[in-house]
């Protein structure tokens, strides 16, 4: 059976569940002080965003011999650039001369790579070539002071990098994504616009945010909730800590952006995308709501125990040489509105979270990819490092929901398992 057949019925059965599953064990709180604890933030870093594959945005602009961009990957100075040989590299922007930066501007095209402080100069290939006064350096091999690299991979448009030399291959990372999203032609989208969003919550506390929608009704009650029925919603649990969560779209009902006056088309995109919002989390920074007429990445960035960053990087059908349609300004400010009932709820939270009041977080069944990044955090850091009273049990496996229906009625079966 297919993803988006099995996916369906995954949806029928939960829209039809009456009751708590039988087979679904009520899980453990997650301990308060993980979204605060300084030593965990730490860990996190140290463990899982210098580590992990982490997705940096799109190649648009990059596709060029020569083209670059600059960027702070939580406070590691990285560049970007498109050699000759048409291969997108990522070095650590740092000279290998005195550690200034090679190259101070966000983006732009060069034919050479030179530092601005003395002048040291790379190829696009990171191979040092040039070095003002050689003759003072008496130990000098240019052979042994390229640019730093870092893993760079690219799938269906997107730039993930990797500071870990023995990471897996990126497809390898992904798992079943990519075949499932392979009707959704990323590759082919362009670029329609980003934003950034500057968030006074743990960045955990805001991805939290975005795996379930058991908070439509409360912080959406004219957008989100109208627009998508949260109770015929269902999750599914993935190696590497990714998650998939399917929810029914109410068509004809609210603003669906496939029924908004001028919307374009994803062409071949899978049926299943049109009736239901299918988003997916790819561990450890985006979540990507899949919609029919484009939609977002949604990339975390921590930047304290009590800070993060989310930016909104939004792709679409291409239009060609003319000026963007206007139904996309329609589309943004309503995407930008939901974001924004989010953010007001997060920095709040973060308040509570360091209250001696909440001990932990008690979640429920709709609510448990929350607990699958937090069990995959715990995995990457390793449960015998996690400070002690801050470790969640292990007690997920990866998962689908399907149950199955029988002629006499509905009856559930064990929790399928991969």
């Amino acid at each position: 059976m297919n993803f988006a057949a099995d996916l369906e019925k995954n949806i029928d059965y939960e829209a039809s569940r009456r009751g708590f599953p039988d087979d679904f064990q009520p899980l453990p709180e997650i301990p308060g002080r993980r979204y605060t604890s300084p030593d965990m933030y730490q860990l996190e870093q140290d463990h899982i965003w210098h580590r992990s594959w982490v997705c940096i945005g799109r190649e648009d602009g990059l596709k060029q011999p020569g083209c670059y961009r600059t960027l702070d990957f939580m406070g590691v100075p990285i560049l970007l650039v498109r050699g000759k040989d048409q291969l997108l590299r990522a070095f650590y922007n740092t000279c290998r001369h005195r550690g200034a930066p090679v190259v101070r501007e966000q983006e732009g095209h060069t034919t050479l790579l030179r530092c601005q402080y003395h002048s040291w100069s790379y190829d696009l290939g990171g191979n040092l070539v040039g070095v003002p006064d050689e003759r003072d350096f008496a130990c000098l091999d240019k052979n042994t002071r390229g640019l730093m690299t870092l893993r760079c991979e690219v799938w269906a448009g997107w730039i993930f990098i990797s500071e870990n030399p023995d990471a897996p291959p990126l497809l390898e990372y992904l798992g079943e994504l990519p075949d499932q999203l392979a009707s959704v032609n990323m590759g082919e989208l362009r670029l329609i616009d980003t934003r950034r969003y500057e968030i006074g919550c743990n960045w955990k506390a805001a991805v939290d945010a975005f795996l379930e929608v058991y908070h439509l009704k409360t912080i959406h009650p004219s957008t989100a909730a109208i627009m998508l029925d949260h109770t015929a919603s269902a999750m599914t649990l993935m190696a590497n800590g990714h998650s998939r969560m399917a929810t029914r779209k109410r068509l004809g009902k609210g603003v669906n952006f496939a029924e908004m006056a001028g919307a374009p088309g994803i062409a071949g995109i899978d049926p299943v995308f049109s009736n239901n919002n299918v988003a997916y989390s790819i561990f450890p920074n985006v979540v990507v709501p899949i919609d029919t007429v484009g939609f977002p990445f949604l990339l975390f960035w921590p930047v304290s125990p009590d800070h993060c960053i989310m930016e909104a990087v939004y792709i679409g059908p291409d239009w060609g040489e003319e000026a963007r349609p206007a139904y996309w300004d329609e589309y943004l400010e309503i995407f930008h509105q939901v974001l924004e009932e989010d953010m007001s709820n997060l920095e709040p939270i973060q308040a509570s979270l360091r209250s001696k009041a909440f001990s932990g977080m008690m979640i429920n069944y709709q609510e448990r990819r929350i607990y699958w990044m937090h069990q995959e955090v715990d995995k990457r850091i390793g449960e015998e490092v996690v400070p002690p009273g801050l470790a969640v049990q292990r007690v997920l496996e990866p998962s689908s929901t399907h149950r199955a229906t029988s002629a006499q009625g509905q009856e559930n079966s064990d929790e399928q398992r991969s």
